[in-house]
C-alpha cells in the first residue's frame, strides 16, 4: 500500500505577510521619519513602534495550531526574531574588534545613547537614555530579521547579505543626520559594511539551516 502524500504546509497569505512586514518595519521607519521628516522619535517610539511591537508579540503568542496559517506566520516571526537577535549580537561583537585591529576612531556604539536621548529626551549620558537606546537597537535588529524571514523564510547567505546591504544604505542615508557622521569617514563606512555583512551572513545561514531541517523532517514523514 503506497504512502499517502504529505499535506502541503500551510503558508500565510500575501496580505498577512504584508501586514506583518509593515508592523515589523515601524522601528526602522521611525528613524527615517525622524531624520528626514517632521515626526520625532520621542513620538513614534511610544505611539507607533510600541503598539506595533505589541501586535507582533500578540501574533507570536497565539496558541499554536489554532489556525494553520496563523501558526505558519507565527513560526516565521519567531525564527526571524530569534536569528535577528543572534545576528545583532554578532554585529555588535565584530565591529569593536575591527576598530581595534585597524585603528579607526569612529565609536561603533555611538548610536545607542543618541537613540535613547531622542526617545526619552534625557541626555545621552543618562542611564535611562542609554538603556532605551540599547533596547531600541536590539529591537531594530530583531524586526529587520523578522522582515527577512517573512519575505524569504528559507533564508540563504546571499539573500541575507543583500538585505544587510540594503540596511547599510539606509543607515548611510539617515546616520549623517542622526549621528553627525561623515560619509567620507572610513571608520563609519568600514564598520558598517563589515558589521552588516556579518549580520546578513548569520541571519541568512540561520534561517537556511532551519528550513533545511524542516525539509528533512518532511521527507522523513513522507
Amino acid at each position: 500500500m503506497s504512502a499517502l502524500p504529505s499535506p502541503t504546509p500551510a503558508r500565510p497569505t500575501a496580505a498577512e505577510t504584508l501586514i506583518a512586514v509593515g508592523l515589523a518595519g515601524t522601528s526602522g521607519a521611525a528613524l527615517l521619519v525622524h531624520a528626514f521628516g517632521p515626526v520625532p522619535l520621542s513620538f513614534t517610539a511610544p505611539f507607533v513602534v510600541l503598539p506595533a511591537s505589541l501586535l507582533l508579540v500578540g501574533a507570536i503568542l497565539i496558541r499554536r495550531r489554532q489556525f494553520e496559517r496563523i501558526d505558519a506566520l507565527r513560526a516565521r516571526l519567531v525564527r526571524g526574531a530569534g536569528w535577528g537577535l543572534i545576528a545583532t549580537l554578532a554585529y555588535d561583537a565584530v565591529r569593536p574588534l575591527i576598530k581595534v585591529l585597524v585603528g579607526y576612531a569612529f565609536d561603533p556604539y555611538r548610536a545607542m545613547p543618541i537613540f535613547g536621548s531622542l526617545i526619552t529626551g534625557l541626555p545621552g549620558t543618562d542611564p535611562l537614555a542609554i538603556a532605551a537606546g540599547w533596547l531600541y537597537h536590539f529591537w531594530n535588529g530583531i524586526t529587520f530579521g523578522v522582515i527577512f524571514a517573512l519575505v524569504r523564510p528559507r533564508g540563504g547567505v546571499p539573500a541575507g547579505i543583500a538585505w544587510a546591504m540594503a540596511l547599510q544604505v539606509l543607515m548611510m542615508l539617515a546616520y549623517p543626520t542622526l549621528l553627525k557622521a561623515r560619509l567620507d569617514d572610513p571608520g563609519f563606512l568600514m564598520l558598517g559594511l563589515v558589521g552588516h555583512t556579518v549580520w546578513g551572513i548569520v541571519l541568512g545561514a540561520g534561517l537556511r539551516r532551519m528550513a533545511s531541517r524542516d525539509a528533512a523532517r518532511g521527507a522523513a514523514h513522507a
